[in-house]
């Protein structure tokens, strides 16, 4: 049975694409990180639905999710809608599921097709992560240190590269199991309206003889009407 919180977080995770160029340019003079990331936070309040996916690297307790795709939408109910696949791990235990959220209700589905129902954890649904203050516009808007590193390519869209520092304190109001400052990186459009379309978090070892983990998130497909079939995954 999939966990409760980490039923939450399938609903929350978004991300983009890995996949940037091996050379970054950092000639000449670079925007303002402050005003990147603010305008990004401004930007996704006018999102409505967005394609998704997330792969981890590493262990975090109670987060059994490795890889999440699928589509989210604030449209279908006050918290909006999602659909996709989830590559799992619990223990020695991989599996895949796929997942409808609609309304105040998850759906899982099995690889065997067996069906389970249950309310959607109260904080993490479409409608949420994109609100101003929560969500990734907490994010955004919360990191300290920020500086603009480079230009780079990401899947054929031209973006700048914030790096900064999240604290404990904001990254758990997304990812509560998160369990000391992390390391942060976005990736924002060079075009505007600035956009986010990826972020990377850099979680340190809880003990000398673990290595860190780092999470992939961001988004895809803006504004783009999701399929009517979930997508592979």
């Amino acid at each position: 049975m999939l966990r409760r919180h980490t039923a939450g977080v399938l609903l929350l995770i978004l991300a983009v694409a890995s996949g940037c160029s091996s050379s970054p340019d950092t000639r000449g003079p670079l925007p303002d990180a402050g005003e990147l990331v603010n305008a990004a936070a401004a930007t996704l309040g006018g999102v409505r639905s967005f394609h998704y996916d997330f792969s981890i690297s590493g262990s975090v307790p109670g987060l059994d999710v490795r890889e999440v795709t699928g589509w989210a939408s604030r449209d279908g109910g006050p918290a909006g809608t999602s659909t996709g696949q989830a590559d799992m791990q619990e223990s020695a235990n991989r599996f895949e599921l796929r997942y409808e959220i609609s309304g105040n209700q998850l759906v899982l589905t099995d690889q065997h097709g067996i069906r389970t129902q249950q309310p959607a954890p109260a904080g993490y649904n479409p409608a949420t992560l994109l609100t101003a203050g929560r969500g990734l516009p907490k994010l955004l808007t919360s990191a300290t240190g920020l500086k603009t590193e480079t230009r780079e390519d990401v899947k054929g869209v031209e973006t700048y590269r914030v790096t900064g520092t999240l604290s404990q304190a904001v990254i758990t109001t997304v990812l509560p199991q998160i369990w000391s400052d992390v390391d942060v990186k976005f990736w924002v459009t060079r075009a505007e309206p600035h956009t986010l379309v990826r972020v990377w978090v850099q979680v340190p070892p809880r003990q000398p003889n673990e290595g860190a983990v780092m999470l992939e998130l961001g988004l895809s497909g803006l504004n783009t009407p999701a399929p009517t079939t979930t997508p592979p995954g």
